[in-house]
């Protein structure tokens, strides 16, 4: 009887799994072996990946993804532990309101995201204008939303609100009795953080991590509706490289190949990490 009722469970299965072959398995299989041959001749070489790691288009392609995620990563993971420490201090109430705006972000489309950006901090936008006549500051003195730190803010609006709600639900989960327990034995509030609750935090901070930082490698949709090409990252050059102009498909390939490749580590390592400072790891 369980072995029939399992089998009759696992037809649910089978359009989850057709859709993963299809649309994902079968895509990125194709995607790789395409990344092996040449755009032109169409021969088998490895001239494709040899380019990622030689041009300098490429390669300050990757330098540039590794620091802006890092830096959005970062941002959003420590303004996320600090929203979420207040959230799980205040009454229920008006938590699960504060949770909820919070989640508002993450429902809105990236395109949505810049323009808002562009009307409120843009080089005429709202808050630029209004700082700079009560300031009385000159028209070249603005917040630049399309810098490199224009966008990690922009960036931070989807990446708090995503650490918040992580680091909200592990603080309501900590376990206050240990908490007691060190102040009980006469540790301070230095002393019981350094101890006590950040170990305990440690393997929910670096899961949430692994999830900012993943995305933001891949971030492409609002740096694209608000800098262009004019910001050199990864997935924009795989954009390009699938665009009319600059069509190469193999290469494009190879550069998504790449990115999977060093996310794939990253979170690897990030895991390895979680792992070791886990109680007992």
């Amino acid at each position: 009887m369980f072995w029939r009722k399992a089998r009759v469970e696992y037809v649910f299965l089978v359009p989850f799994v057709g859709f993963l072959l299809f649309f994902e398995i079968y895509p990125l299989i194709n995607m790789a072996i395409r990344s092996f041959f040449d755009n032109n001749t169409g021969e088998f070489t490895f001239q494709n990946y040899v380019n990622v790691f030689t041009q300098p288009q490429f390669r300050t392609a990757i330098r540039n993804s590794l620091l802006f995620a890092t830096a959005c990563s970062m941002v959003g993971a420590v303004g996320g532990t600090f929203v979420g420490y207040i959230a799980s201090h205040i009454s229920p109430k008006y938590r699960n309101l504060l949770l909820s705006l919070y989640s508002l972000p993450l429902t809105l489309s990236g395109l949505v995201v810049a323009f808002s950006f562009i009307v409120l901090l843009g080089r005429n936008g709202v808050i630029n204008l209004l700082v700079r006549q009560i300031f009385g500051l000159p028209r070249s003195v603005y917040f630049d939303v399309y810098s490199w730190y224009g966008l990690v803010v922009v960036y931070a609006f989807y990446q708090i609100p995503l650490m918040a709600l992580t680091m909200a639900a592990i603080f309501l989960n900590l376990d206050r009795s240990l908490v007691e327990a060190a102040r009980n034995l006469g540790a301070n509030t230095f002393q019981v953080w350094r101890y006590v609750i950040i170990p305990v935090l440690a393997p929910g901070f670096l899961a949430g991590l692994s999830i900012q930082f993943a995305g933001m490698m891949g971030a492409f949709g609002t740096v694209l509706a608000l800098v262009g090409g004019e910001k050199n990252l990864l997935s924009v050059q795989i954009y390009y490289h699938t665009s009319e102009s600059t069509y190469n498909l193999p290469q494009a390939g190879a550069l998504a190949v790449t990115l999977i490749l060093i996310i794939s580590l990253l979170l690897f390592t990030l895991n390895r990490l979680r792992h070791v400072v886990s109680p007992g790891g």
